[in-house]
């Protein structure tokens, strides 16, 4: 009897052990693997160097764990039995009361932890100043919109009690915005008021952005300023046909992924609004935003409301066109071509962005325009 359980638990363990290396070697099994932003790196290279120095063992240990079969489903079983049994999850978000997720950098930029120093806000107001001189020389309007912040709109889901201070960034650069006469538009702010009147959720209950539905209310509003902005009458929308799901779409579920759960979460229900573009204008705008921008690019109103001479730069290091296309990666050298033919230049910065406010845009652009 002893010499059988001795022998299954060799076979077993052999099994164990035999398989990884098989996936890994022939990938037999369709495997989901890992979802979000991780580095898998690279096979590591060996040569007398890297080999006596202890650079090729730790390169190899990284990449065998990062890569043995099974790897993936291994994680998210242990994710989840963390999860079910002790209330955690095995990332760098944090978890909320009933499951309401946030990026732990919304709520630093909630409570004024992340302000930065004076010396630094002295000298990004000052490039602001700069920046709306000229442009206002070129008869270019300035928009900036402060994205909401989803710790300012579910506070009540927070675990631990967070106060929102009145010395933030936001505060801060929305005084200073207002002051040199930028037209600003407080999403922050109007999603709070509008929150218990809203029919549907503006912000998901997984997703870092605004909802597909709150974005269609932010991109109507923003349309609207630009247009008292411009005096001109652009293409503006409505909503056509709203469906309701389940299921999230787009952006709607975002952090889910990086949670790699072998169960998922239910979602509450989220609406996709099917919008309608009537005739008119299209503004030339230059948009330099965070992530909070590809929603306007899901719902068509990039496309349809700005011309095609339009251009997004993300985070002020990546270009896209108005299709969405990718068109590389900026130089940090902005060109006078780049700006002078605008009609619009536009910001969107939620709370955690304003740490880099403005995204070196108003540096670079001085720096081609006062410094030749």
């Amino acid at each position: 009897m002893k010499k059988q359980v001795a022998a299954w638990f060799l076979c077993a363990f052999g099994l164990m052990a035999f398989l990884p290396l098989f996936q890994h070697s022939f990938h037999p099994f369709k495997l989901a693997g890992l979802q979000g932003a991780f580095d898998k790196g690279t096979p590591p290279v060996m040569h007398l160097t890297n080999w006596f120095n202890g650079n090729f063992q730790q390169h190899a240990d990284m990449y065998l764990k990062n890569n043995t079969g099974f790897n993936g489903e291994l994680v998210r079983l242990r994710n989840q039995a963390d999860y079910s049994l002790f209330g955690n999850i095995n990332t760098n978000l944090t978890l909320g009361r009933e499951n309401y997720i946030y990026d732990p950098n919304y709520i630093k930029a909630r409570e004024g932890s992340d302000l930065l120093t004076d010396s630094i806000l002295f000298s990004k107001t000052f490039a602001l100043q700069q920046t709306k001189i000229i442009l206002d020389s070129l008869h270019i309007q300035l928009v900036f919109c402060f994205a909401p912040n989803k710790a300012n709109y579910f506070p009540e889901f927070l675990l631990s009690a967070s106060l929102a201070s009145e010395k933030t960034s936001q505060t801060y650069f929305k005084n200073i915005l207002l002051k040199n006469n930028v037209w600003v538009i407080d999403f922050d702010s109007w999603f709070i008021e509008i929150k218990n009147t809203s029919k549907y959720p503006l912000i998901p209950k997984y997703g870092a952005h605004w909802s597909t539905y709150g974005a269609s209310l932010a991109g109507d509003t923003l349309i609207k300023t630009i247009e008292k902005a411009l005096h001109k009458d652009l293409v503006s929308f409505s909503i056509k046909e709203i469906t309701t799901s389940a299921t999230p779409h787009f952006t709607d579920d975002d952090y889910l992924a990086s949670l790699n759960l072998m169960k998922k979460w239910e979602s509450p229900l989220m609406a996709y609004p099917e919008l309608s573009f009537t005739n008119g204008l299209k503004p030339n705008v230059l948009i330099i935003s965070d992530s909070f921008i590809w929603n306007f690019y899901d719902l068509g109103i990039i496309q349809n409301c700005f011309s095609e001479n339009s251009k997004v730069w993300y985070y002020n290091k990546t270009a896209f066109d108005s299709q969405k296309n990718n068109l590389g990666a900026l130089t940090g050298k902005i060109q006078k071509e780049d700006i002078i033919n605008r009609d619009v230049v536009l910001l969107i910065a939620t709370g955690p962005s304003l740490k880099d406010f403005g995204y070196n845009f108003f540096e670079q652009f001085n720096t081609a325009f006062l410094h030749e």
